[in-house]
C-alpha cells in the first residue's frame, strides 16, 4: 500500500530503495534576503512551489558543489535587475540516513520519471510529478531528501546535482549543520 498525501494516492512506493548521504552541500541566497530575516536563518524555506516541492511544503535546496549552487542562483535571478545583488554562499555538513536518489536509473524508472520532469518547465503547470513526489516525501519520516539533476547546470552545459531536503521529514539520526568557523555549527536541524 502507498502512503497518502492530501487525499491523493502517493507516487512514493512503499519500501523504495534509498541511500545515505554524508558530506558537504552548498547553497547560495541573496544576502539582503538573509539579512532581512526575522531572525536571519540559514534554514529559511519560503514555502513557495519549486522543482521538487508544491506550495506550502518547506523544502531546503542545496547543491552538491559550489559551481552548481552558483548556476542555480544565476538561473533564479537571470534577466532581473536583482541579478547583481550581493549573494551569500554557505556550506552544510549533512548526514542523511535515507535519500531518494533520482540519479539511480532504476529508481527513476520505478517512479516513471522522464527527462522532462527534471529539465522541463514546471512553473504554471499545476502540480508536477516531482512536486507530487516531494509532497509524499514531506509527509513521512523515513526519507529526508530527494537528489535530482540540476537543470540550471545543464543549461550552462555542465553536470550538477541538487538535494531537496524536506524539513518536516528530517528526523534523527539525520542531521544538517551549517558550517561556521570550524569550532561549532552555526545552525543545526533537526
Amino acid at each position: 500500500m502507498s502512503a497518502k498525501g492530501r487525499g491523493r494516492e502517493s507516487p512514493l512506493p512503499e519500501g523504495i530503495p534509498t541511500r545515505p548521504a554524508v558530506g558537504r552541500l552548498y547553497r547560495c541566497v541573496p544576502q539582503l534576503h538573509f539579512d532581512g530575516g526575522r531572525p536571519p536563518t540559514y534554514f529559511f524555506a519560503s514555502r513557495r512551489a519549486n522543482r521538487c516541492n508544491p506550495a506550502d511544503v518547506e523544502c531546503l535546496y542545496f547543491s552538491e558543489d559550489e559551481a552548481t549552487a552558483s548556476a542555480e542562483y544565476r538561473s533564479a535571478w537571470k534577466g532581473l535587475p536583482a541579478k547583481h545583488q550581493p549573494k551569500l554562499t554557505y556550506v552544510a555538513r549533512v548526514r542523511l540516513a535515507h535519500v531518494l536518489d533520482l540519479g539511480n536509473p532504476e529508481i527513476s524508472r520505478t517512479l516513471r520519471l522522464k527527462e522532462e520532469d527534471f529539465y522541463g518547465p514546471w512553473r504554471l503547470r499545476g502540480r508536477t510529478r516531482l512536486q507530487r513526489l516531494g509532497l509524499a516525501v514531506s509527509v513521512q519520516k523515513r526519507i529526508a531528501a530527494i537528489r535530482f539533476p540540476s537543470a540550471a547546470a545543464r543549461s550552462e552545459k555542465a553536470a550538477g546535482w541538487n538535494m531537496a531536503i524536506f524539513k518536516a521529514a528530517l528526523a534523527a539520526p539525520s542531521r544538517v549543520e551549517i558550517l561556521g568557523d570550524g569550532t561549532r555549527p552555526l545552525e543545526v536541524l533537526p
